[in-house]
């Protein structure tokens, strides 16, 4: 809806209303901070394709520290993929240092050693990409994304795991979510669901 701003129509009001009637409904939904191990820092991070008129994808992440959401972000990709996986490795390397940074900064607050981020990816064929190489990259920005971030596994900055769609926390980031689907995106990243 933000990016809708200057040429609303009436459907972008009716989805406006919507989300005011949510915000409204649920004013006293807050978020807990759960206690867990701060040394580990999980991340998610999610693309859905082609989501936009001019044929962006939408990024979706969110990191946890411990069982605590300490961020979440949606974010329009700033150039045009050729495919699910091209936006997938794209949101990946786009994410990567700012996970590595956010380690650095938890280590360095808490003075004590923290263990390489975990990042889950839904998209079998980023990870093999990424953790075997191969492929054929279209282009040179893709096979230099592909190449970051190889290197940096490679270094053990972060790890890097499959995880079912199903479960993919920062799928609600990058497209509409309803039903069941959008209660357990909304009681994780709440902290309310139950473990």
């Amino acid at each position: 809806l933000c990016t809708r701003v200057t040429k609303a129509t009436a459907q972008d009001r009716l989805k406006l209303l919507r989300v005011l009637g949510y915000l409204k409904r649920t004013k006293k939904r807050v978020l807990i901070l759960k206690i867990g191990k701060y040394q580990d820092l999980l991340a998610y991070v999610d693309a859905a394709f082609a989501m936009h008129p001019d044929a962006k994808s939408q990024t979706g992440i969110t990191v946890f520290l411990g069982r605590a959401l300490v961020f979440a972000a949606s974010r329009k990709q700033k150039c045009v993929t050729k495919s699910p996986t091209d936006s997938e490795l794209v949101a990946l390397s786009d994410n990567v240092q700012f996970i590595e940074l956010f380690a650095e900064f938890i280590a360095f607050v808490t003075n004590t050693e923290i263990k390489a981020p975990l990042i889950y990816e839904d998209c079998t064929a980023v990870i093999s990409l990424v953790m075997e190489g191969g492929g054929i990259a279209r282009t040179k920005h893709l096979r230099v994304r592909i190449e970051l971030c190889r290197q940096a596994l490679k270094e053990k900055k972060w790890r890097l795991e499959y995880i079912n769609t199903k479960n993919m926390i920062a799928d609600g980031l990058t497209k509409v979510l309803e039903g069941e689907a959008f209660a357990k995106f909304a009681d994780t990243v709440l902290g309310t669901s139950v473990d």
